[in-house]
């Protein structure tokens, strides 16, 4: 073997340990764990596997990021469309209740919080979009009398729909100004 023969081998194995303590500390850096007489290509094996495997994790947690927000996003949605004020009008069927003027509704759920108001019978009124719901699927009792076959009477229990509800246009911009400035008129009358 000639000296520039020897020499370049040096050169490669000099290299080769350069490259190798190199992957070491990226391995320490990176907690992969390697047994002290690795080679070079077995190591950055290694290291090329860790790091697929953080990418997929970070890939991972991205995305139940994102499935978080997007979540959340749909949830406050979802409160923002119960809470809609709606412009009904609600006439009470219910013989017991003739005489109220209107009534106090409560309804909430798991995600909107509770929402009380007094709704005024026969009168135009903003309600929100979770409540008029309700108010729409709210039924009475009431008994009526049947014939028997045999002749004889029963009376018999019938579920009723206790309210008339008529969903009204929103207000336009004038109609709002218009009751805007009512408004403010009605609290400088009260004032004095």
């Amino acid at each position: 073997m000639s000296n520039t023969e020897l020499n370049d081998d040096m050169q490669s194995m000099d290299l080769q340990e350069d490259e190798l303590t190199v992957l070491k500390r990226q391995a320490d850096v990176m907690g992969v764990r390697y047994h002290p007489s690795i080679g070079a290509d077995t190591l950055k094996a290694k290291l090329e596997e860790a790091r697929t495997k953080t990418a997929e994790e970070n890939t991972a947690k991205q995305a139940a990021v994102t499935a978080k927000h997007s979540e959340e996003a749909k949830k406050l949605k979802r409160i923002r469309e119960a809470r809609e004020l709606v412009r009904v009008r609600i006439t009470c069927m219910n013989p017991l209740k003739k005489e109220y003027e209107g009534e106090i509704f409560s309804v909430g759920n798991s995600e909107i919080p509770t929402i009380t108001k007094f709704v005024q019978f026969e009168r135009e009124y903003h309600v929100p979009r979770i409540m008029l719901n309700m108010i729409k699927n709210r039924k009475y009792q009431t008994f009526i009398e049947e014939r028997t076959p045999n002749g004889g009477k029963v009376k018999r229990g019938k579920l009723i729909r206790e309210y008339a509800v008529e969903e009204l246009p929103p207000l336009t911009a004038a109609e709002l100004q218009e009751l805007k400035q009512r408004q403010l008129m009605a609290q400088g009358s009260n004032q004095h």
